[in-house]
C-alpha cells in the first residue's frame, strides 16, 4: 500500500474516527499539523538537507531557501578550490548594520562577516569573485495537498501522523480522554523516532531551540 496522505487520511477515518464521512478537510489539516510539530520540536536526519549556490562576483546578497528553518553551517568554496565555514564569522544583525551600512560601498574581497536578514543572506562587503556557498540546514516539511503527496516522517512511523492527527480532532470534539489514551502511544512511539533519527556519532541531536542562522 502507497504511503501518502490518501492513505494516511483513510486509516484516520475507517480505522481511528470509525467515520468515513468524517470531513476530509479536518484530517487533512490534523496531519499536516501532526507533522509540522515534530519538525518543530526535534533535529533529526531525515529533517537535514544542502543546498548548493553561486554568490557572483559583486554580490553582497544571496538568498536563503524559502524551506529553511534553521542554518547549521555555511561553506564557502572559492575556484581555487580552498573551502572554509564561515559559520563564526557571523554577527548579530544590529550589530552588523553600525558596523557595515553600506556593504555594497566597501572594497570587494573574499566573503567574510555576515548577517542574515530577511531570508537573505547580507555580506559585508562585495564578492571579488564567483563562489559556491553549501548552506547545511534543517528543513521546514512540506505541506501535504495532494492524496499522492508523501509525508516526511519516515513511512515505518507513519502511526505518528494518523495518532497525531486523530488525538488533534479527539481534543476538537473534547473528547479528552480518547485523546489522552491516544497520546500515550503517541509519546511512545515518538521516543522510538528519536531514538532511531536523532543520533549522531557526537552524541544525540536535541530537542530543537532558537539559534543564530
Amino acid at each position: 500500500m502507497d504511503y501518502n496522505l490518501g492513505t494516511l487520511r483513510r486509516d484516520v477515518a475507517y480505522d481511528l474516527l470509525d467515520d468515513e464521512e468524517f470531513d476530509p478537510e479536518l484530517i487533512d489539516r490534523a496531519i499536516n499539523r501532526a507533522q509540522r510539530e515534530i519538525f518543530n520540536q526535534y533535529e533529526l536526519t531525515f529533517q537535514e538537507k544542502i543546498f548548493s549556490g553561486t554568490v557572483p562576483a559583486g554580490y553582497t546578497l544571496f538568498k536563503y531557501q524559502p524551506d529553511i528553518a534553521l542554518a547549521q553551517d555555511h561553506v564557502v568554496t572559492s575556484p581555487d578550490g580552498v573551502q572554509r565555514s564561515i559559520r563564526d564569522l557571523y554577527m548579530d544583525f544590529t550589530e552588523f548594520n553600525k558596523m557595515f551600512p553600506t556593504p555594497a560601498n566597501n572594497e570587494p574581497g573574499p566573503i567574510g562577516r555576515w548577517t542574515s536578514y530577511g531570508g537573505n543572506i547580507i555580506l559585508s562587503a562585495p564578492t571579488d569573485q564567483d563562489y559556491k556557498l553549501d548552506i547545511y540546514y534543517i528543513k521546514k516539511p512540506a505541506k501535504l495537498l495532494a492524496d499522492t503527496d508523501v509525508p516526511e516522517i519516515p513511512e515505518e512511523f507513519s502511526e505518528l501522523l494518523t495518532l497525531g492527527a486523530y488525538i488533534r480532532i479527539a481534543k476538537r470534539n473534547e473528547d479528552l480522554d480518547l485523546a489522552q489514551m491516544a497520546l500515550q502511544d503517541y509519546a511512545g512511539m515518538l521516543n522510538r523516532l528519536v531514538d532511531r533519527y536523532g543520533m549522531r556519532k557526537t552524541g544525540p541531536v536535541q530537542m530543537k531551540k532558537t539559534n543564530r542562522r
